[in-house]
C-alpha cells in the first residue's frame, strides 16, 4: 500500500515537474504578441515625450503615437524609467520590424534625431519582447543591460563650438572643472577657463579653434566611468573662419572620369576619416542582392578645404561606390551627394561616363528654338506617370508610367490623340515635369507588383542628381534612368518643346538620416538652439541655402541638370525658404549657359523659418531677384476662387467683388504697375511682380483641387454644375489673353478630375494616392463637353502664339498698349491691347447676357467667343454696332481697317434698344453725358414726330 502511495506520489511529482517543463519550453517558444519598450532619461522628465511607431516590414505602414507611463514591470525587466507597450493586432500582426521615434507630440523636439529601427522576435517568453532606449543614445537593447545597447552610465550629451575660441557642453549630470580634460589630436590642452553650471559648462580656449584639429573632452563621472565625446562645429559653421577654413569653389566634387583615371573628392571637413568602398552591383540583399560587402576598400586621402580625394588610373565608369564617413565614434555609409546615378533604391551610388551613356544622336547645349523672352512660354505642367497609366492611352504597355512613355507617338482613343502626341497637338512650348530625381519613397523593387502604389508626387528628395528609378524600365541599372531621361529631353527638343524641371532643394526628405547630415551633422539644415530640425517645409527639415557649402551645392546641381541633359527651366518648390543671394546666384550661372533658362518657384513656404524675413526668396523681396519669376496666386484665387474653401467663388463662378476684380486685372496686366489697378488690394499692397517675365499666371497647378473639380465644389452650392465647361473655357481664356508667363495644369483642358479613391468627393491632395486617382483619363477626352473645351484652349494657344500682343516684353509696354474698358458694368472685364494690331478682351462672367457697342473708326473681326477660339475669324462687325455677350462668354476681337463703321444713327438706334451704352472709345466720365443726352434726344424725336402729325392733320 505504502509503495503504491509512493509511486502515485512520485508520478504526480513528475507529472508536475513536467508540466512545468513544458510550460516553460511554452513560453520560451509563444509567438510574439506584444513588445514593450523601455525609456530611460536622465533628467527623470517624461512630459511630454511619447513615441512615434510606424511598421516598416514587410511593408511600411503609416505611423501612430503611443503614451509612456511609470515602468512597473519586474526589475528583470525594469529599466527604471517608463514604458508602453505595442499590441501586435490588426494591421500591425505580422509586423517584422518597427521604426521609432520618442519625440514630442508636436513634433518640436526629437530625442534621437535619426530614425531607429528594431526587429521584432518570431517567439519571446510569454510571447512578450522587450525593448530598451536611453536619453540621447542611439543604441535599441533586446534585453536589460545589453551590452550592445545604450547605457545608462552618465555621459555628456553635447559638446560643440560656439565661438572660434568657446566650446560650450552639457552633461547628464553635474561634474567638476577639475573633473574635464580637452584635448586636442590626442594631446591634453589647457583652456584658459572651465565655467560650469549645473549640468551644463563653457570652456574658454586661449588661443582660436585650429580647424585641421580634432578637439575631445573627457570627464570622470560620479560611478567612477569616464565618458568622451568629439567636440563639433555647429555652433560656428555660419561663421566667416569656418567659410576662410573650409569653402571648396572646385568643380571636381563627386566622381569624375576620363578614358584613362577616375577622381572621387568628397567635402567632409570635420570627419577623422572617409573610405571609398566599390561593388559590382547597385544593390543591397535588403533589396535582393547577393552581399553587403564591398568589392574592395581604399582610404581616401584628407586634401584642401576639407575634402577627401581619391583617383585611380582606370576609367571606372559603370562601377558602383559608398563613401564610410568617421565622425566621432560614429561611422555612416553614405552615398555619394554628387552622385549622377545610383543602383535600386538609391542605395549604392555609380560612376558614369556619359559619352558611353548617351542615345544615339544627342546633342549637348540643344534647346527647342521657341522662346525669346519668358513671356513667350506656356508651361504645361505634369507629372511622369499621369501621361500613361490609364488603359486608355493606348501605348505600349512596358512603357506605362516610365519615362519612355512620355515620347511614345502614335496613341489614340476613339479618334482622339493621347499622350505624347496630344501634347504637340495642344501646342505648349515647355513641359514642367514634377519631380523626376532620385525621390526615394517609392520602392523600386515593387514596381511589378500590382498591389503596390508606386505612385508618388517626388517632393522628398533623396539624390538630387540621379534620375528616378521608377520611371525607368530597370531601376537596377543605373545607366538605364540616365540613357531614358535623354531620350525625353532630346524627343522633346526635336518637336519643339522645351524640358523643365520641378526642383526641391529646399528640405531633405531624410532629416538626421540623410546622406548631408550623416556626412557633416547639422550642416545642411538649419537647427534650433535645442539642435532640432527647422521645418519650415512642413516636411520635417529645411536646407541651408545661406551656407557656403549649401549654395555651392545648389547651384552645383541646376548647372549640372542644364548641361548634362539640357533642361531649358526650372520651378523651385516653396522658394522662400531659399535665400535671396542663393537665387541670383543660380539664376546669373545658368544664363551664362543660355540665358533662354527659366527660373521660377513658389514664393512662399510651408512653415516658419528661422531664414531673416529679408533674406527670404519669397514675394516681399522677388524685385531683388533679377529675372526669377514666381507663382501669381492673387491671379489663382481670383479668377477661379480660394483653393482652400470651396464656398469662395471667384470671378468665373460669380464674385465681382472690387478685390476680386483688382486681384484679375493684376494678373491680366502681368504684375505689373497699372492705372487701372488698386494696389492695395493685392498680396503684398504693390505689384510685387513688377516685370511680366517674372509673372507665372496660372488658375491651377499639381496641388489642391483641379479646376473642374473646384468649380464642381462652388458650383454644387449654387446649383450651376451645367456651367462648369464655360467658366474652365472662360478662365483659360483669361488666363491665356493675359500678360506674363503662362503656366497650364496637365488635364485642365480635357476637365480633368481627381475623385476620391474612395469614391467620395475629389481628391485635392493626390501626392501619394494611386494612379486611378492620379492619372489623365483619355477615354474623357472625346467628350462633347471635354472635346469642346479642348479645342477652345487649343485655339487661344494658337491665337497667343500667332500675336505678340499677349506677349509684351516689359512693364512699360504694358502700361502703354493696355487700357480697360466698360469698367462700370458689373460682372464684366474688358480691355483693348493696342500693340501693332488693335485687339478687344471682353469677359462677361454673369449669369446674363451683356449688350455692349463695339468701339468705332474700324471693324472688328472675332476669333474667340464661345463658338470657338483660334486666329481665324469667326464674324465681323462693323464699328460702333452692337454686340451681345454671352453668359460665361469670353469674346476677343481684331480691329479691321477695311471694315465701316454703322452709321451715327444705326449707333445710336442700338444704344435706345437697350445696348449698353458705354462705349470702348469713350472715357468714363461721358457717362454722365449720355444718361443726360439720350433721353433729351428721345424726347425731342418724340415731340418732333408729334408736330409732324398735328401739321399733317391741319393740312
Amino acid at each position: 500500500m505504502l509503495n503504491k502511495l509512493l509511486k502515485k506520489s512520485f508520478l504526480m511529482i513528475l507529472v508536475l515537474i513536467s508540466g512545468l517543463f513544458v510550460s516553460t519550453i511554452d513560453a520560451a517558444t509563444s509567438e510574439t504578441t506584444s513588445i514593450y519598450v523601455h525609456y530611460y532619461r536622465f533628467d527623470n522628465n517624461y512630459t511630454p515625450w511619447d513615441l512615434w511607431v510606424w511598421q516598416s516590414k514587410p511593408k511600411s505602414l503609416e505611423g501612430q503615437a503611443y503614451n509612456f507611463s511609470e515602468d512597473n514591470t519586474d526589475e528583470a525587466y525594469n529599466l527604471g524609467g517608463v514604458v508602453t507597450v505595442i499590441e501586435l493586432t490588426g494591421a500591425i500582426a505580422d509586423a517584422t520590424e518597427f521604426g521609432i521615434i520618442v519625440r514630442k507630440p508636436d513634433w518640436s523636439s526629437k530625442d534621437i534625431d535619426n530614425d531607429r529601427f528594431f526587429s521584432v522576435s518570431e517567439t519571446s517568453e510569454n510571447g512578450t519582447q522587450h525593448i530598451y532606449l536611453v536619453q540621447g543614445d542611439p543604441l535599441i537593447g533586446y534585453f536589460l543591460n545589453d551590452p550592445d545597447g545604450p547605457s545608462k552610465s552618465p555621459k555628456f550629451t553635447q559638446s560643440f563650438f560656439t565661438k572660434t575660441d568657446e566650446i560650450s557642453f552639457k552633461t547628464t549630470e553635474a561634474i567638476t572643472a577639475e573633473s574635464v580634460t580637452l584635448k586636442k589630436d590626442d594631446v591634453i590642452v589647457e583652456p584658459k577657463s572651465i565655467n560650469i553650471t549645473d549640468k551644463s559648462g563653457v570652456i574658454t580656449l586661449n588661443e582660436p579653434v585650429d580647424f585641421g584639429s580634432k578637439y575631445e573632452l573627457f570627464a570622470v563621472f560620479s560611478d567612477d566611468s569616464i565618458n568622451n565625446i568629439i567636440v563639433m562645429f555647429d555652433g560656428i559653421y555660419d561663421s566667416a573662419d569656418f567659410e576662410n577654413a573650409f569653402y571648396y569653389e572646385g568643380d571636381d566634387l563627386g566622381a569624375h572620369v576620363t578614358d584613362t583615371k577616375t577622381t572621387f573628392r568628397l567635402w567632409a571637413p570635420i570627419s577623422s576619416a572617409v573610405q571609398l568602398n566599390f561593388y559590382s552591383s547597385g544593390t543591397t540583399v535588403k533589396d535582393g542582392g547577393t552581399t553587403d560587402t564591398p568589392d574592395r576598400v581604399v582610404d581616401m586621402i584628407a586634401d584642401v578645404n576639407g575634402t577627401f580625394y581619391y583617383e585611380e588610373n582606370n576609367n571606372l565608369h559603370n562601377t558602383y561606390y559608398t563613401y564610410s564617413v568617421t565622425n566621432g565614434q560614429q561611422t555612416f555609409e553614405v552615398v555619394d551627394p554628387y552622385a549622377y546615378s545610383t543602383g535600386v533604391n538609391g542605395k549604392r551610388g555609380l560612376v558614369i561616363d556619359f559619352e558611353q551613356v548617351n542615345p544615339a544622336g544627342f546633342t549637348y547645349d540643344s534647346r527647342a528654338n521657341n522662346i525669346i523672352n519668358n513671356t513667350d512660354a506656356i508651361i504645361y505642367e505634369l507629372q511622369v506617370r499621369d501621361l500613361t497609366t490609364h488603359s486608355s492611352w493606348n501605348g505600349t504597355e512596358a512603357n506605362r508610367g516610365r519615362f519612355l512613355g512620355l515620347i511614345e507617338k502614335g496613341t489614340t482613343f476613339n479618334g482622339q490623340k493621347t499622350g505624347f502626341d496630344h501634347i504637340l497637338d495642344l501646342g505648349v512650348t515647355h513641359v514642367q515635369l514634377l519631380p523626376f530625381f532620385d525621390f526615394g519613397v517609392v520602392d523600386e523593387t515593387k514596381l511589378d507588383d500590382e498591389d503596390y502604389n508606386a505612385f508618388n508626387w517626388g517632393y522628398m528628395p533623396l539624390h538630387f542628381n540621379v534620375p528616378e528609378g521608377s520611371f525607368s524600365s530597370n531601376p537596377y541599372d543605373g545607366l538605364t534612368r540616365v540613357n531614358e531621361l535623354k531620350q525625353v529631353t532630346m524627343a522633346y527638343t526635336e518637336n519643339n518643346i522645351r524640358l523643365n524641371m520641378d526642383v526641391v532643394y529646399n528640405h531633405t526628405g531624410l532629416s538626421a538620416d540623410s546622406n548631408f547630415n550623416q556626412i557633416i551633422p547639422g550642416y545642411y539644415h538649419r537647427k534650433t538652439e535645442t539642435s532640432a530640425f527647422y521645418n519650415g517645409s512642413g516636411t520635417g527639415n529645411e536646407t541651408a541655402s545661406e551656407r557656403a557649402m549649401v549654395r555651392k551645392f545648389i547651384i552645383d546641381s541646376v548647372v549640372f541638370w542644364a548641361k548634362e541633359y539640357n533642361i531649358s527651366g526650372f520651378r523651385f518648390d516653396l522658394m522662400a525658404l531659399h535665400d535671396i543671394s542663393t537665387m541670383n546666384e543660380l539664376n546669373n550661372a545658368l544664363h551664362e549657359i543660355d540665358p533662354t533658362i527659366m527660373v521660377y518657384g513658389e514664393p512662399w513656404m510651408g512653415g516658419s523659418s528661422p531664414l531673416p524675413a529679408l533674406q527670404q526668396a519669397g514675394k516681399e523681396n522677388l524685385d531683388q531677384m533679377g529675372n526669377v519669376g514666381a507663382f501669381n496666386d492673387d491671379f489663382r484665387d481670383a479668377v477661379k476662387g480660394s483653393v482652400f474653401n470651396r464656398e469662395y467663388p471667384g470671378f468665373v463662378n460669380g464674385e465681382f467683388s472690387s478685390q476680386i476684380i483688382n486681384r484679375v486685372k493684376y494678373g491680366i496686366v502681368g504684375g505689373v504697375e497699372h492705372e487701372a489697378l488698386t494696389l492695395s488690394g493685392l498680396s503684398q499692397s504693390k505689384a510685387w511682380h513688377g516685370d511680366p517675365n517674372k509673372t507665372i499666371n496660372y488658375v491651377t497647378a499639381h496641388d489642391n483641387n483641379t479646376l473642374h473639380d473646384k468649380l464642381y465644389l462652388t458650383n454644387e452650392i449654387t446649383n450651376q454644375l451645367d456651367k462648369i465647361d464655360e467658366m474652365v473655357m472662360q478662365a483659360y481664356s483669361i488666363l491665356l489673353t493675359s500678360q506674363g508667363v503662362m503656366f497650364i495644369h496637365a488635364g485642365d483642358e480635357i476637365l480633368r478630375s481627381k475623385p476620391n479613391a474612395n469614391g467620395e468627393g475629389f481628391d485635392h491632395n493626390s501626392y501619394q494616392s494611386p494612379d486611378s486617382v492620379n492619372q489623365i483619363r483619355w477615354d474623357q477626352k472625346s467628350l462633347d463637353d471635354n472635346l469642346k473645351v479642348y479645342n477652345h484652349i487649343k485655339g487661344l494657344i494658337a491665337l497667343r502664339k500667332n500675336d505678340d500682343s499677349f506677349r509684351l516684353k516689359s512693364a512699360a509696354e504694358i502700361n502703354q498698349a493696355i487700357s480697360f474698358h466698360y469698367q462700370a458694368i458689373k460682372g464684366l472685364i474688358s480691355y483693348q491691347i493696342s500693340n501693332d494690331k488693335d485687339v478687344l478682351v471682353i469677359h462677361n462672367a454673369n449669369d446674363n447676357v451683356v449688350k455692349l457697342v463695339l468701339p468705332r473708326n474700324a471693324g472688328w473681326d472675332v476669333v474667340v467667343s464661345n463658338e470657338g477660339a483660334g486666329t481665324e475669324t469667326i464674324r465681323s462687325y462693323k464699328g460702333g454696332s452692337g454686340i451681345k455677350v454671352a453668359p460665361h462668354e469670353s469674346i476677343i476681337l481684331y480691329k479691321n481697317n477695311s471694315t465701316e463703321n454703322v452709321s451715327s444713327f444705326q449707333s445710336f438706334m442700338n444704344n435706345v434698344n437697350g445696348f449698353t451704352t458705354i462705349d470702348a472709345e469713350t472715357p468714363q466720365t461721358s457717362t454722365l453725358w449720355l444718361v443726360i443726352l439720350v433721353p433729351l434726344v428721345v424726347l425731342l424725336a418724340v415731340a418732333g414726330w408729334i408736330v409732324f402729325i398735328v401739321i399733317k392733320k391741319k393740312k
